[in-house]
């Protein structure tokens, strides 16, 4: 990891790492209606500390805040996807962030991202 890098303050690093390797992966995706082009990603692009923690901040205001879960139904995942969040949760998310509110956040995200795809392949 780079010098003065944002995370210098997580000390252990295996967790420094996990934690800069999310914020660096967290893609930014801008809502586009299916009809624009979307231009190919440019992996050599350098992210700035700025940047990163741009990103950081809107990968926790948007999967990491605690959802309100009225009617609960139980939804299995494997273990390896259950620890891997669970590990995301506890880095990055509040004292009241779980498993299941992270996996309701990114489907509530994915069902509002693909909506209107959604109706359309409905009509195929």
């Amino acid at each position: 990891s780079s010098c003065n890098s944002l995370y210098d303050d997580v000390e252990n690093p295996e967790l420094r790492a996990i934690v800069e390797k999310v914020a660096a992966t967290t893609p930014y995706r801008e809502e586009t209606s299916t009809n624009e082009a979307q231009s190919p990603p440019n992996p050599q692009k350098r992210i700035s500390g700025k940047q990163r923690k741009a990103t950081l901040e809107e990968y926790q205001q948007t999967f990491l805040q605690v959802p309100r879960i009225d009617d609960r139904k139980p939804v299995f995942v494997s273990s390896d996807v259950r620890d891997r969040l669970d590990r995301v949760v506890r880095i990055l998310g509040g004292r009241r962030m779980s498993v299941s509110g992270i996996i309701e956040n990114i489907v509530r995200h994915h069902l509002s991202l693909y909506e209107e795809d959604f109706e359309a392949w409905r009509k195929l």
